[in-house]
């Protein structure tokens, strides 16, 4: 497995591109802090942005960047939004390093490559100086059982260890639950929007359940608003 970085060569941002093309539902794009921000985190952070390769072949990205946290459980970020919004705008001394986004390829799945770049994440983060990595992990199933409070799926196990499979990952590499990150990302949208993003309609103000997403989205026709707000998980590791 080789191992690139941005800072390495700015037309990699392409290959990223590509890469987080392929996994996230269309609307999580039109969240504020993504759209406002993600640009700017290839432009200040390259370095934290690693590319993995096999041959000719990019097969996974991992998206990061120095944040401060000062170990509390009850201070950290309210979930991807607002770690976004600090790593870009405040200026407090970092001493942590968050990891935002890693994609594998859709035809690289399950060949253990997701271990691979987090114990790459955790070697980046300790050479900077930092003895904290903190992601908001996005669970890859739970978009299959949206109704389902995230804090009761955490507990469901299958053979001892956690029943979706990229918190099993984690939890395998050492990784540690710190609390769900709620809310972690909001999209709001109009009624046409939302009809837009989903290929679904809305006959009437409701919960929707919407392909890909984590919790139900909430239709309101006569404020013609769609909000859906995401939960994930903060998961430690130390490096």
């Amino acid at each position: 497995m080789i191992v690139e970085k941005l800072s390495d060569n700015k037309k990699l941002v392409d290959v990223i591109n590509r890469l987080h093309s392929e996994p996230w539902p269309v609307f999580l794009s039109e969240d504020t802090y993504v759209k406002k921000y993600w640009r700017r985190l290839y432009k200040l952070f390259p370095e934290y942005q690693l590319l993995f390769r096999i041959g000719e072949e990019y097969v996974g990205v991992a998206n990061s960047a120095p944040i401060y946290w000062n170990g509390n459980i009850d201070d950290l970020p309210s979930g991807f939004d607002e770690a976004l919004r600090i790593i870009i705008e405040e200026e407090d001394k970092p001493n942590t390093l968050c990891g935002m986004a890693i994609v594998i390829s859709k035809k690289n799945l399950g060949k253990g490559i997701s271990s691979i770049i987090l114990n790459n994440l955790k070697e980046l983060a300790k050479s900077n100086g930092y003895h904290n990595l903190i992601i908001p992990v996005r669970p890859t199933l739970k978009s299959q059982y949206p109704t389902i409070p995230m804090e009761d799926y955490l507990c469901w196990k299958r053979d001892k260890w956690p029943f979706d499979p990229w918190v099993r990952v984690h939890i395998k590499n050492g990784g540690k639950i710190l609390k769900v990150a709620n809310p972690s990302m909001i999209v709001r949208g109009t009624v046409s929007d939302w009809q837009d993003w989903t290929g679904l309609h809305f006959g009437e103000s409701n919960k929707y359940v919407v392909p890909g997403a984590l919790n139900p989205v909430n239709i309101d026709l006569e404020e013609n608003i769609g909000e859906y707000i995401e939960p994930n998980v903060w998961i430690l590791h130390k490096c």
